[in-house]
């Protein structure tokens, strides 16, 4: 049963059955987000400095986006990338999925690598308060390490894109 209904989140109660057993769940419902790791080049990448009342502090972040009714998680990349950094993605690359905190929440995340990137035009909502950041992919890791960057989609988002950027060199070397 829904209990509220938000902007952009359901809270709803349910009985659940998994192997003969029924319990009650409250879950909450979300449309999904795209997370993107804007490279501005070989090393540098663009982040967010964001205010996030849940925590009441501000985060360093990837631009990230919730996915607007019947919007595909490269659209929503694509747009937010741009509205939040101010630059527009030549090439975006799925890097993959994960849930945000499925003990709790449905949320499924896309990770993007955005490249080629070409100057566009900054868009926030109105309930957004950020500013651009731009780190060293050095930086932003020794910012995870010390706790400075603390928020999950980043942490894993620059995991993934290390990953595959670490992956073509060795490819591009191996030539």
């Amino acid at each position: 049963s829904l209990i509220y209904q938000g902007h952009i989140i359901q809270l709803i109660k349910e009985v659940v059955e998994v192997d003969g057993r029924r319990f009650t769940r409250e879950t909450i419902r979300h449309p999904g987000a795209a997370v993107i790791v804007p490279m501005l080049d070989r090393t540098r990448i663009i982040f967010v400095r964001q205010y996030r009342r849940s925590v009441k502090r501000w985060l360093i972040e990837l631009p990230a986006g919730t996915l607007n009714p019947g919007e595909s998680p490269i659209t929503c990349a694509r747009r937010e990338v741009e509205e939040e950094t101010g630059w527009k993605p030549g090439k975006l690359h799925r890097l993959g999925k994960f849930y945000a905190a499925p003990g709790s929440l449905n949320e499924e995340l896309t990770i993007f690598l955005a490249e080629n990137l070409k100057p566009g035009k900054v868009k926030l909502d109105t309930d957004e308060m950020l500013t651009p950041v731009i780190l060293t992919m050095n930086q932003a890791l020794t910012k995870i390490r010390t706790g400075a960057i603390r928020d999950a989609k980043t942490i894993i988002g620059l995991w993934w894109a290390q990953q595959t950027l670490a992956f073509r060199r060795s490819a591009m070397q191996g030539k």
